[in-house]
């Protein structure tokens, strides 16, 4: 049967489903720079690009007239390219700031915080103090930080204004005549309260609040912030950039300060970092009562009212900044796209990823309504391990009705035991494809690389204010295997096209516990419960959507199903949750459950409301350790499995009668994926991301299962349709195997690490580095003669590499035969009996030459390059152990 033609949104996707990359500016490019990187872009793959400003590059260049002359240069080179382009909206990032342009002139702008401390009364009096405030979260940047954030490199603080004082038992304020200030300076302020009616050991608490007046840190709660970061920011790059398709902003936040005197009833966590203030919000309802409950309070009510606080703080953050900006937006016909802080980063507990902050003060926490003033849905990622950002990213989407998302990605040191910015500069192409295949069968549509670097960056400057080395690298274009890239970027996009059309098939809803983080300590429970829940689920290979509260209405339950904006649901999991908003939600969940929905929960038996104490629900829970267990033996097994490891599939519905499939095998062995029986007919028809191509299709009959031979990193895109016709398609037959051969290429070998050097021997049992080439980054050429290769076996021949560390591509007698990213490989030889030159071009990272350089503390034999096991011709019979 002839394979039919794959259609040209699959063989050449548009740029929405190619990769993105930020561009990273550590100084002001060349004007021939920009054209050689855009061209580089696209011969990538590449379809969008974002300059980025770093640390390294002089405040005083960002947004000068040569910085804007250069962007309307890349944004000409973009569309004389093909590629789109958006705006990142900041310098370094946390988006608001402009560099400092945006409190230029305008000091009430600068961010002001809350402070608090408590003491008791003796004699009348307690004189309270406020110290040494600091934000530690930035430290790992070293000076280069200070620069970035204070004028003068120093945190100064000043407009002392106290904000209110209580007694904490009573929950009653002090009148301000009793509360007077004896000292206020730069990092603090001692204050003196008299009540000489209130009995000795009263417990007291204040609030002041202060404005750091060296900051370039902004106050978002004020919409004059967003209005003038629009003004002197948004608008030069918009005129320079006019056909940007969205801007894009970075998770903005301020602060995250502690303090000598920081203390509050429930222990030092339950709000861990001050708030951002404004007289503003005790109008909104944020008075002295509501912070002394907030802070100090240890009961139920003091929950309630610590969620109103942050509900109220967020809303007044979310809709004065992001609210401005997509007014903005809106008013210049351009998108709002990028992300909050997300301290899940890198994992999949909700607040495992950036520890010591508490996340609550910054914008973010409520995603959905964030999501809400964005025009495409973004996450980031950390690392390269499976984590929450993309399903979190696709679930934000589809709750207000579009699909999908961009996951950023970024490398730290510290999932190979390094400091955060010594990156990975010795991260491999395969563990970059595979992460970004995670990513898109998890939901997002395409991944944002962090980053692409000037060609320069790696050579030390003096005149750089941080070093670009250690910049969250790597720089993937100076990476030796970026030349390997554009097949896998083809692939990935193909892959993202493949997936774009037809219903995710998504039986189960995971609640987000908005109500509980917002009520607990700045770590509560639910948190580490919800990140175990979606990591079994998908390793189980369940697919599911993340929901809030404010989906879920009465008329949205219908015989035991959730029909809500994100998808239909008959299984909704409660992580932990102890609490929700409305007490018409636990009405609601009572329904679902009652009409047959299943209603599964870990962590605490009940949940109330935060509005209304008295009601509840409770019902059975588990302990986190039966997890995994509840959903194989709850839950019905998935259609399509992969035997002995966590499950990385998606399938999406198009119509009653047919699915699209993708399956990746996620390990370094073979696998088998098992297709569970129906009572139909079914035609599985593959496409192949990698070629563009379909292979026959296979028909399957009725009640029949179906195995799939996963190669290690393989992944397979199919078609899966039920037929009712009779269907002409292959039949695999099980062919008689030959008779084996097998020989080994143990010696011969040569290497050059450079063309036009002299071959030197070399073993192929052990690394280059472990043969005196431990400072060498770049194409290793591994040659092998074979004269008078006589081919007495007449039939297939495979030369095998078992064990790779880089990229490779072979060639016989200079004739390309094939390329593989992956740490084994094999090519089909040709069928000569000529003289056989092999020679295999195997391309390492660049860690080698630079962590070297960097007089890093790590020893280049650590890392591993070239062959690590000797080659071996085999025709394919049995397996070779």
């Amino acid at each position: 049967m002839n394979t039919p033609a794959l259609p040209d949104w699959f063989q050449t996707p548009e740029n929405r489903f190619r990769t993105a990359a930020f561009w990273f500016w550590h100084h002001l490019p060349t004007p021939q720079m920009c054209r050689e990187a855009v061209a580089d872009m696209k011969r990538a793959g590449l379809g969008c690009i974002l300059v980025q400003a770093r640390l390294a590059m002089p405040l005083s260049d960002y947004l000068s007239q040569n910085y804007l002359a250069l962007c309307r240069l890349v944004s000409d080179l973009a569309e004389e390219h093909g590629l789109s382009v958006e705006i990142y909206d900041e310098y370094g990032w946390m988006s608001g700031h402009g560099g400092g342009l945006t409190v230029q002139g305008a000091d009430h702008l600068r961010e002001r915080h809350l402070f608090w401390t408590s003491g008791t009364l003796q004699n009348g009096q307690a004189t309270l103090q406020i110290s040494d405030i600091n934000a530690t979260f930035l430290d790992f940047l070293g000076p280069a930080a200070r620069r970035w954030t204070y004028e003068g490199g120093k945190a100064q603080w000043g407009l002392w204004q106290i904000v209110a004082g209580g007694v904490i038992s009573s929950r009653t304020l002090l009148q301000p005549s009793q509360i007077r200030f004896l000292e206020t300076g730069d990092s603090g302020c001692t204050v003196q309260i008299t009540a000489p009616d209130l009995p000795d050991g009263s417990p007291i608490a204040l609030f002041v609040a202060a404005t750091c007046l060296t900051s370039r840190l902004v106050n978002y709660l004020l919409p004059e912030t967003a209005e003038r970061f629009s003004n002197r920011v948004y608008a030069p790059l918009r005129e320079a950039f006019p056909k940007a398709e969205a801007f894009f902003f970075d998770h903005p936040y301020a602060g995250f300060y502690t303090w000598n005197g920081q203390n509050s009833g429930s222990g030092p966590d339950a709000i861990h970092n001050s708030l951002l203030w404004d007289d503003s919000l005790i109008d909104a309802g944020i008075n002295g009562v509501v912070l002394l409950d907030a802070i100090y309070g240890t009961d139920p009510q003091a929950a309630s009212r610590r969620a109103y606080l942050f509900e109220t703080y967020a809303r007044q953050m979310n809709h004065a900044f992001f609210g401005t900006l997509r007014h903005w937006c809106d008013t210049h016909d351009i998108g709002l796209t990028g992300h909050e802080l997300l301290p899940h980063v890198g994992g999949w507990n909700l607040l495992g990823g950036l520890g010591g902050i508490d996340a609550r003060v910054a914008p973010g926490g409520d995603y959905f309504d964030i999501d809400t003033f964005k025009t495409q849905s973004v996450t980031d990622a950390a690392d390269y391990n499976s984590q929450l950002s993309a399903i979190l990213g696709d679930s934000l989407a589809r709750a207000h009705g579009r699909t999908r998302c961009t996951v950023e990605q970024y490398s730290t040191g510290r999932e190979v035991g390094r400091p955060s910015l010594y990156g990975q500069w010795d991260l491999s192409l395969s563990r970059l494809r595979a992460q970004m295949i995670r990513h898109i069968l998890q939901g997002a549509r395409r991944v944002l690389l962090h980053a692409l670097f000037l060609p320069d960056a790696i050579h030390p400057n003096p005149a750089h204010q941080s070093d670009p080395r250690f910049d969250f690298p790597p720089g993937f274009n100076l990476q030796p295997w970026w030349d390997d890239a554009p097949d896998v970027l083809e692939e990935l996009a193909r892959l993202s096209a493949f997936l774009e059309d037809g219903v995710p098939v998504r039986s189960v809803a995971l609640f987000y516990p908005l109500e509980d983080l917002r009520e607990g300590s700045s770590t509560p429970d639910c948190a580490a419960h919800f990140g175990l829940w979606a990591e079994a689920l998908t390793d189980a290979g369940v697919g599911y959507t993340i929901i809030d509260e404010k989906q879920i209405s009465e008329e949205a339950v219908c015989n035991g199903w959730l029909h809500l904006v994100s998808g239909q649901f008959d299984t909704l999991i409660l992580p932990d949750v102890t609490v929700v908003r409305d007490p018409q939600t636990l009405s609601i969940l009572e329904q679902f459950s009652r009409t047959g929905g299943r209603l599964l929960r870990s962590g605490k038996a009940v949940t109330t409301s935060r509005n209304d104490r008295t009601r509840w629900i409770e019902g059975p829970v588990i302990t986190t350790s039966e997890i995994a267990r509840l959903i194989q033996d709850t839950l019905p097994p998935p259609l399509l499995s992969i035997e002995g490891q966590p499950q990385r599939i998606t399938l999406q519905r198009l119509t009653p009668s047919l699915l699209r499939i993708a399956v990746f095998n996620d390990s370094d062995q073979e696998r088998t994926a098992r297709l569970s029986s129906v009572p139909q007919d079914r035609i599985l028809l593959e496409w192949r991301c990698d070629t563009a191509v379909t292979m026959s299709p296979v028909f399957i009959p009725a009640n029949t299962t179906f195995s799939l031979s996963l190669r290690p990193r393989q992944l397979s895109t199919f078609e899966l349709s039920v037929t009712m016709t009779e269907a002409h398609c292959s039949v695999i037959k099980e062919e008689p195997c030959p008779p084996p051969f097998y020989k080994k290429m143990l010696t011969g070998w040569l290497f050059q690490s450079d063309p036009e050097s002299s071959p030197f021997p070399i073993s192929t049992e052990c690394s280059w580095e472990q043969q005196g080439f431990q400072h060498f980054s770049g194409v290793g050429i591994y040659t092998l003669h074979l004269p008078n290769f006589n081919r007495l076996y007449e039939k297939t021949l495979y030369l095998v590499l078992p064990n790779i560390s880089g990229t490779v591509k072979c060639l016989v007698n200079g004739i390309e035969i094939g390329k593989s990213i992956e740490h084994s490989a094999s090519f089909l030889l040709p069928t000569s009996n000529q003289d056989f030159k092999i020679t295999l071009c195997i391309r390492n990272t660049v860690a080698n030459s630079l962590y070297y350089s960097m007089n890093s503390y790590l020893d280049p034999t650590d890392f591993s390059s070239g062959l690590l096991a000797t080659p071996y011709i085999w025709n394919g019979s049995v397996p070779i152990k």
